[in-house]
């Protein structure tokens, strides 16, 4: 049986799309594509005797994601837009915003915390993350004062940090629907990935202007990463930015007046 190479193409097609939208670790990505590619050739080169050239194989490089960080500006814009029914429900939504913020929590991970693993006197708290792993992370001051005003106003008394107008535990659902209404209101993208995202970047360039280096393997553990590499990539988008901020125009150095240069 003969295959033409228009419907062994279209096959191929399909084989990306497939694996595309199927895969998760972008790390792995471009590896395996060529992998699966090659496997199905091979089949059907013995199955329908289509005959290739693994040289010609090239995978597209996947396209290269930017890391938005956010202004001062956007960040007061971002707290002074959240609106809710009752007040305690105002502190609540800005408790979680600013917990993904400062501390890179994920949406899962804000759902799951706990009141009696929060120490505000150490200024940290233990999350539960993937694979029901627990971590301790950072707590900064003014999410620390959120979280007490919103404990301190809540009518609701659980172990459960967050619960929704009802008294029951919060859901992931339910803080995806709060953030997209609150992207709604606002001129620039938002979502739970780019506060993290920015928590990871803004981490790296702290650490950065702190001590002129960056701990890449502390960050993977506050991100609650299992591969190191999934951490790099904030590490450059942060030093995309370093470079940027540090650049020294050699320009700037000389005498010049009009494109000419003083006597």
């Amino acid at each position: 049986m003969q295959i033409s190479k228009r419907i062994l193409f279209r096959k191929v097609g399909f084989v990306f799309l497939i694996t595309l939208k199927s895969m998760a670790t972008l790390v792995l990505l471009r590896k395996l594509l060529t992998g699966y590619v090659r496997i199905f050739l091979r089949w059907a080169q013995n199955e329908y005797t289509a005959s290739y050239d693994a040289k010609n194989i090239k995978v597209p490089k996947s396209p290269k994601r930017e890391v938005r960080i956010y202004t001062e500006s956007e960040i007061n814009a971002i707290f002074s837009s959240i609106t809710a029914e009752s007040d305690w429900l105002v502190l609540r939504n800005k408790c979680i915003i600013a917990l993904m913020y400062d501390s890179g929590l994920r949406q899962a991970e804000v759902c799951s915390l706990r009141r009696s693993k929060i120490s505000y006197a150490d200024n940290r708290m233990v999350v539960r993350g993937k694979g029901d792993k627990e971590r301790t992370v950072p707590l900064g001051s003014l999410t620390a004062y959120f979280m007490k005003e919103y404990t301190e106003s809540c009518p609701y008394s659980s172990d459960a940090l967050f619960v929704n107008r009802h008294g029951e535990p919060l859901t992931g659902n339910a803080v995806k629907l709060m953030v997209s209404k609150l992207a709604d209101k606002l001129p620039f993208e938002l979502s739970s990935h780019k506060l993290r995202h920015n928590f990871a970047t803004n981490c790296c360039i702290d650490q950065y202007e702190h001590n002129r280096q960056v701990d890449i393997y502390r960050l993977m553990y506050l991100m609650g990463h299992e591969d190191v590499e999934t951490t790099g990539r904030y590490l450059h988008f942060a030093y995309e930015i370093i470079a940027s901020r540090d650049s020294i125009s050699h320009l700037d150095k000389l005498n010049l007046v009009n494109g000419d240069r003083k006597t």
